[in-house]
Parts: C-alpha cells; sequence; structure tokens
C-alpha cells in the first residue's frame, strides 16, 4: 500500500493515518482503494480490535480531489467504484473506529466521520459541507447520516448553505462527540481506544451491528441514490463552472442555470 497511508498496530489498536500532508490528504482513486485496503485487513486481523483514524499534518482531509472532478471520477460509472467499494467497506465494518481531528475536514473530510464510532476534534477545527457550492451533492451516505445525527433543519442548513462551521458547530450537529485543546486531543484518544480494546472483542463487534441494524436499508438507499445524484453532477455544466471558478480564484457565475 503506497504513501497516502501509513498503518501501525499497538498491542490491539491499530492507528491508521491519512499520509499525503502536501496534498491536504484530498481523496482521489487510490485514496479510496488503499483506505479500503487498511479497512479490510483490519477486518481480518484478529489482533486488531479498534481503529483509530488520524491524520499527519495541519488538516485532517481536504475533500475530493476537484481536478479529478473535472475529468470525472467514475468513468465505468458509481456502482463498482473504488469509491462505492469503500462505502460498502465501511457499513460491513464492526470493529470500533476512532477519529482524532485537527485543522480542517472539508467535504468527504467532514461526512466520513459519520460512519467513525467515536470523533474527538480539536478547539479551532473547521468544518464544511461545500457540495452545492461545487455542483455537488452530499456524499459518503451524509444524506441520510447527517439528518440522523444532526436533525433535518441543522442538516439542510449545514448542506444546502454550504458555510464552514467550527466544532462546537459540529458538536451540536453530533458529527462529533467532545472537543477538546489541540495538547489533550491525542491523549483522549489513545486512553477511549484503550478502553474499548479492553473490552470483550466479540460482544464489541456484535453491539456495533446490532446499533446500525435498524439504519442500514436507509443508509443503502441514501447512498445509491447518491451515486446516481453525482453521475448526473459529475456531467453538469454547473459543476464544471463552479470547479473552473475554484481554480481560477474568481466568484462562479450560475446565473445562466436553470
Amino acid at each position: 500500500m503506497a504513501e497516502n497511508f501509513h498503518a501501525e498496530r499497538n498491542g490491539h489498536v491499530l492507528a491508521v493515518s491519512f499520509g499525503s500532508p502536501d496534498t491536504r490528504n484530498v481523496m482521489n482513486d487510490a485514496w479510496f482503494r488503499e483506505f479500503e485496503q487498511h479497512l479490510c485487513a483490519a477486518q481480518q486481523d484478529e489482533q486488531t480490535r479498534v481503529v483509530v483514524l488520524r491524520a499527519q499534518g495541519e488538516g485532517f482531509c481536504a475533500g475530493g480531489d476537484l481536478r479529478g472532478f473535472q475529468s470525472g471520477p467514475f468513468p465505468q460509472g458509481y456502482v463498482g467504484s473504488s469509491f462505492a467499494r469503500l462505502l460498502m467497506r465501511l457499513d460491513d465494518f464492526d470493529k470500533p473506529i476512532i477519529a482524532a481531528v485537527q485543522g480542517s475536514a472539508i467535504g468527504g473530510g467532514t461526512t466520513l466521520l459519520l460512519h467513525c464510532d467515536f470523533v474527538f476534534a480539536a478547539e479551532g477545527t473547521m468544518f464544511q459541507l461545500p457540495f452545492t457550492r461545487l455542483g455537488l451533492v452530499p456524499e459518503f451516505g451524509s444524506s441520510y447520516l447527517l439528518s440522523l445525527h444532526a436533525g433535518a433543519r441543522l442538516a439542510t442548513e449545514l448542506v444546502l448553505l454550504g458555510q464552514p462551521f467550527d466544532a462546537q458547530r459540529a458538536l451540536r450537529a453530533g458529527i462529533v462527540n467532545d472537543v477538546l485543546p489541540e495538547e489533550a486531543l491525542m491523549a483522549r484518544v489513545d486512553a477511549t481506544a484503550a478502553a474499548l480494546a479492553a473490552l470483550p472483542p466479540a460482544s464489541m463487534r456484535a453491539s456495533k451491528r446490532l446499533l446500525r441494524m435498524g439504519h442500514r436499508a436507509g443508509l443503502a438507499a441514501a447512498t445509491a441514490a447518491e451515486g446516481r445524484a453525482l453521475e448526473g453532477c459529475f456531467a453538469s455544466e454547473e459543476m464544471q463552472e463552479a470547479i473552473a471558478a475554484f481554480f481560477a480564484k474568481r466568484q462562479p457565475d450560475f446565473s445562466r442555470f436553470a
């Protein structure tokens, strides 16, 4: 597995670090494939009881690779894409996942957190769901999960306006469990991981499956609908204008669109 990730197990805890700070840990096809491979290995490893996600560099994840969006990230369609396979792996993963978030979590960097069981954020972390601003729609099942966590009103505001929001708002939205001073972040993550790793592993996995069982049908329907909508977005002039404006550092002009 290549440089997008670094994985290291300490006892029963596997730490998986996003390892491309020079690219702000953007998500692309290789990123999805490598992350899915790490989760697959963690699921099969009987010694791994807990997975911790963290990032190298100043930010957690800058979201999807916008240059890849311009050329279309699903050349063979959404179904069977590396992105869809990663979502299936996350949905099936029955060991606890803890995320340590600092700096910024943009787009998929935020929606990925909705699949984690514990999320701890450093004070000063900024979040954003800029999908509508880029001519896109929510992904990672967030059209379903965000309403489940945040409630319909707040989820609608965060998605439709797509404005940045701070860690305290992420806490209110149920995206994170707690907000801590940056110097205390990893101590809290490590303590939680150690507590989980000391519990009966089969009971832990069964409990996680039961907690998620009632939502699996809704999540599956949402991710399928998101995939179809994303395929339409990637072929749209709206998205091309939004991303061209982003790279040109100008305001997009959506006035000609109906």
